[in-house]
């Protein structure tokens, strides 16, 4: 009888995270770097997401590849799991640490002053439910200003 309920209860949980709906970027609070070591940068960049699931979501730590204007500048990546609450909006604040390519320095001086740029992620990033864990690909392009490259940049 036990294996039935716990059977039931795993197919209850598997099947509404099947109906599992992507968390919506809305806003930017700006990113703050902490400090340059070589070629790796501390950041900590705090957002604004909304969850429209009926359950809280946790990002684990994961890392995207990142591209402006579709060159490569290296790989960037989450250090602490960061928690969305359900049904609502949440301000995220998230460590994360910037190992960059050869070259990567000159290539973002470059589009420092462009109104525009596009920025490519790639990669997976691993969320979880209760105890339950999946890895999500992600392939997202968004525009951006250019000052947003310039070192010390708040925006």
């Amino acid at each position: 009888m036990k294996k039935i309920f716990f059977i039931s209860i795993l197919t209850l949980v598997f099947s509404s995270c099947a109906n599992f709906e992507e968390p919506e970027f809305i806003s930017s609070n700006g990113v703050k770097m902490g400090g340059i070591e070589g070629k790796k940068i501390s950041l900590t960049a705090d957002i604004i997401v909304s969850n429209p699931n009926w359950f809280g979501i946790k990002i684990k730590p994961s890392n995207l590849d990142v591209y402006i204007e579709n060159q490569y500048m290296g790989k960037i990546f989450l250090e602490k799991k960061v928690k969305m609450k359900a049904k609502q909006e949440s301000a995220l604040s998230m460590d994360l640490r910037a190992e960059l390519a050869d070259g990567a320095m000159i290539t973002a001086l470059k589009y420092a002053n462009k109104e525009n740029v596009k920025v490519h992620l790639i990669g997976k990033v691993k969320g979880g439910v209760w105890i339950f864990s999946k890895k999500i690909a992600i392939d997202e392009t968004k525009t951006i200003s250019g000052k947003n490259l310039q070192l010390g940049s708040q925006r």
